[in-house]
Parts: C-alpha cells; structure tokens; sequence
C-alpha cells in the first residue's frame, strides 16, 4: 500500500468516527492534498506499526476546531461546555484519533496486520527529516476542517 491508500483508509475511518462517535454526519474527504499545511496547527500523532513500516497518522486542526471535536466527544456537541484545560482538549482529540486508528486497523485487517502505538500531542509545526515522506489532506467535519496526515520513511 502507497501512502496515498493510507491517508484514505485514515479518512474513510475518520468519517465512520466523525459519524458515530461524534455526531457529525455530513463529511466530505478530497483525497491527499498538495496543498501547505496551516501554521496554526495542533493536534495528535499516534504509530501505527505493521511488520514491515512504521508510520504516523496525524490528525490535526486550529484550536477552536480542536476543542469543538473534544465537546463534541465529551458533552455530545453543547457548545457552551467549557473545557476545563489545554490538556482535556488534548486528551479527548487523543481519544478521536485513537478510535481513528483502530477503525484503520479494522478496516486494513484483511490487507495487514497493524499495531497501534501511543499518541502524542503537538501544538505547531512537524518538519519531516530528508528520509521520510509526509501526505496530507483535508477532511470536512461538519462545520469543521481538520487535516489528517500520514508520515514515515521513504521506500527504498
């Protein structure tokens, strides 16, 4: 599998989480962009390890898209929940991308067998060293727009 047939397992999982477990049953998914990632971004990567490849899917958004999608997990979408720290946001965007992952596990089981590592959290900017390669694209949520990234060495 190219990178490009992961970003769109990732969206296609994304989409079943954005439906299910947080409400948001419109979502449109272009396929990887050539687009320049916003500076403004945070959000989680977590490993996703198969025999052969490790990689990293991202997923990331502004702030405010950031805490939308944490209410959205926690409080069911009431937008006047106030959350109570950075580090809640962080956590349940965590939890988003984590249900992500193990949907891309599901979904891939037949094709490959995929471990899923521990997330991390990042607020700003990843620059991909010279022997790794990076795909991206923008997913409509509801109202929201975040981008769903997958990184990892290049091929040989």
């Amino acid at each position: 599998m190219d990178f490009a047939q992961w970003l769109d397992a990732a969206a296609a999982s994304a989409r079943d989480v954005g439906a299910s477990a947080l409400g948001m049953s419109h979502s449109k998914w272009a396929g990887a962009s050539g687009d320049k990632l916003p500076g403004d971004l945070r959000g989680i990567y977590i490993p996703l390890v198969t025999d052969n490849l490790a990689l990293q899917l991202g997923l990331l958004a502004n702030r405010e898209v950031c805490a939308t999608l944490a209410r959205r997990l926690l409080f069911g979408g009431e937008e006047g929940e106030p959350l109570e720290s950075e580090a809640d946001v962080f956590d349940a965007v965590g939890e988003v991308t984590n249900l992500i992952a193990g949907n891309v596990k599901v979904l891939l089981a037949d094709q490959v067998q995929i471990r899923v590592g521990v997330p991390l959290a990042l607020a700003g900017r990843v620059f991909p060293i010279g022997a790794s390669q990076t795909v991206h694209g923008n997913l409509e949520l509801g109202d929201s727009s975040v981008w769903l990234v997958i990184t990892g060495p290049r091929p040989r």
